[in-house]
């Protein structure tokens, strides 16, 4: 795998020696996979992402970018069974300059910096569930309401998403702060 993908992605500073290559199929991307290039030799741990079929080659970039563009090369097949991963697919490989929208269906979902205390874990049960579609609108774009966690608060929201990928937000209702989870950009 790592010669077809070399030519593609710059992985010079990777240990070939210690590489592991994990792939998945994507269902909204018939024919293609994902692979995650991890080095463990290296600490942080080093990692790469790219979307794979013959032929071509999309690297991700936690940008929307690559992302939008494979949806009009591959094109995406977005249907009720395909919806919903492709939301988790999106959101955690599209990072905004302040940070990830992580989408939460339990509170296993959230990554804790200390555990919460019980009657916090209680309230946000209440308060989390999974993903559920809303709506499919005239144009076929999909409504979905969703819960995410950005920064250290809890939101909800509608995913609205048209049939060529593209995704925004909407309605979004702060449910919950200054939560105890570890910062996306920071680590800790």
């Amino acid at each position: 795998m790592l010669p077809l993908l070399e030519e593609s992605l710059d992985l010079k500073d990777l240990d070939a020696g210690s590489i592991d290559i994990l792939s998945a199929s994507l269902k909204f991307y018939p024919g293609y996979r994902l692979f995650e290039i991890t080095d463990r030799s290296a600490s942080p741990v080093k990692k790469r992402f790219v979307i794979y079929k013959r032929d071509t080659i999309q690297t991700i970039d936690y940008t929307n970018s690559p992302i939008y563009d494979l949806n009009k090369k591959a094109p995406i097949n977005l249907t009720k069974d395909t919806l919903f991963d492709y939301i988790r697919f999106f959101f955690t490989f599209v990072r905004g300059r302040h940070g990830r929208f992580i989408v939460v269906e339990s509170t296993d979902d959230i990554q804790w910096r200390e555990e919460p205390a019980v009657s916090l874990r209680r309230d946000l049960n209440g308060l989390i569930e999974p993903l559920v579609l809303k709506e499919i609108t005239s144009d076929g774009s999909y409504v979905v309401g969703a819960k995410v966690i950005f920064k250290d608060a809890l939101f909800a929201c509608n995913v609205n998403i048209k049939q060529n990928g593209i995704v925004r937000l909407s309605n979004q209702k702060l449910l919950a702060e200054n939560l105890p989870v570890i910062d996306d950009i920071l680590g800790v």
